[in-house]
């Protein structure tokens, strides 16, 4: 039976309020949109869009592409294909000579640069000149590789014709991501007439033959479009009309196309992302190892060399991982990867010779006494 004291308490104790869970509802919705709540979701919210954003830009980047430029036999300036800079003005109805560049292909290793070329003949104002036989050189800078002849309108090519060519370009891909490829060409058009019965001579020998009273040797104009899909590396044309002494030479419509070829910005990025971050984890497991040697952290050993052994073994992949990186040692190796390994393997080894000399010894934990093991089990 229940005192009387308990009854008492309990009649006289005053009635929950329901104030109470109104002001709790308050509060929790005070802490729900505080200064400080708010501010988390607008960093959260802002950086997600950040991301989405930066993933987009990335994507569009990796994906640009260069239009293709189809063959044409009207110059004018809606058809794609551009005169060279500074060059003198011609007739709509003279003929000129529309040239293709695609550029295909690229080997960092061996430097080489391969195009595809198409030229046609035509005017600016869309008319067809006369069927004459022209030839479309087209000559290495370096002069490694073979001299280009395309014919139009011999036998079977009619106002058109294609080809591929390589051209040698100057650089080192030792200085991957930041390696730059620079090369050029030399290209012109001509055609070769007899001035005493004005029949067509073959093209070919605007090259061996002198222009003279009864040799005519006429230049065509140079009209270009220039296209790429060169995958993780980008190329920057320019185009130049060259001029000699007068001395030396009479000829005035020799183009240099000058290309430069690097890597894009976007592996450029990565490339060095990658770089940074392999240094940061390869640091942080260093700095382990300091603060295990330093503190006696004897019980850690094992999980810094676990994440030293894990990284270690991951370098030789991350650098695969790398868009376009040469098998071949290159100035970023030479700064991280090789410094890399060697400080993740002094760390393993220096924790191992840690933990094997505080173990060499044989020292054990004392065994515990009969009387405080028999205190656990009372």
């Amino acid at each position: 039976m229940k005192p009387n004291w308990y009854f008492i308490a309990r009649t006289s104790s005053p009635k929950p309020s329901e104030e109470g869970p109104k002001e709790e509802t308050r509060r929790s919705r005070r802490r729900r949109f505080s200064p400080r709540k708010i501010l988390s979701y607008a960093l959260i919210v802002g950086f997600s869009v950040a991301l989405i954003i930066a993933v987009v830009i990335t994507g569009v980047l990796f994906n640009k592409s260069v239009t293709r430029t189809e063959n044409k036999h009207t110059f004018s300036a809606a058809s794609g294909l551009d005169p060279v800079p500074h060059a003198p003005p011609i007739a709509d109805n003279d003929p000129a000579i529309g040239v293709v560049l695609f550029f295909k292909n690229f080997d960092p290793a061996s430097s080489v640069l391969s195009f595809d070329v198409s030229a046609s003949l035509g005017t600016l104002n869309g008319s067809l000149p006369p069927s004459t036989e022209v030839c479309v050189f087209i000559e290495d800078g370096e002069g490694l590789s073979n001299l280009l002849t395309l014919k139009i309108n011999d036998n079977n090519t009619q106002y058109f014709n294609t080809a591929s060519y390589n051209i040698t370009t100057e650089g080192s891909i030792s200085h991957f991501p930041f390696d730059i490829y620079n090369g050029s060409a030399l290209l012109f058009a001509r055609g070769v007439t007899n001035m005493t019965d004005n029949s067509i001579l073959p093209c070919e020998g605007a090259l061996d033959l002198i222009a003279s009273d009864s040799i005519g040797i006429f230049e065509y104009p140079i009209f270009f479009g220039i296209g790429q899909d060169l995958d993780a590396l980008s190329a920057r044309t320019s185009l130049e009309l060259l001029s000699f002494d007068p001395a030396e030479s009479n000829y005035t419509q020799v183009v240099q196309l000058s290309a430069s070829v690097h890597r894009r910005e976007v592996i450029r990025l990565f490339a060095v992302l990658m770089f940074i971050t392999v240094w940061l984890v390869t640091l942080s497991v260093v700095i382990a190892t300091m603060v295990v040697l330093i503190q006696g952290r004897k019980a850690d050993i094992f999980n810094v060399v676990a994440a030293g052994t894990a990284l270690l073994f991951a370098l030789p992949s991350l650098r695969s991982a790398t868009p376009g990186i040469p098998t071949t040692p290159t100035i970023s190796d030479a700064v991280g990867y090789f410094w890399q390994i060697a400080l993740l393997a002094a760390s393993i080894f220096i924790l191992l010779c840690y933990w094997i000399w505080n173990n060499l010894g044989g020292k054990v934990d004392p065994p515990e006494e009969p009387a405080a093991i028999h205190d656990k089990f009372v």
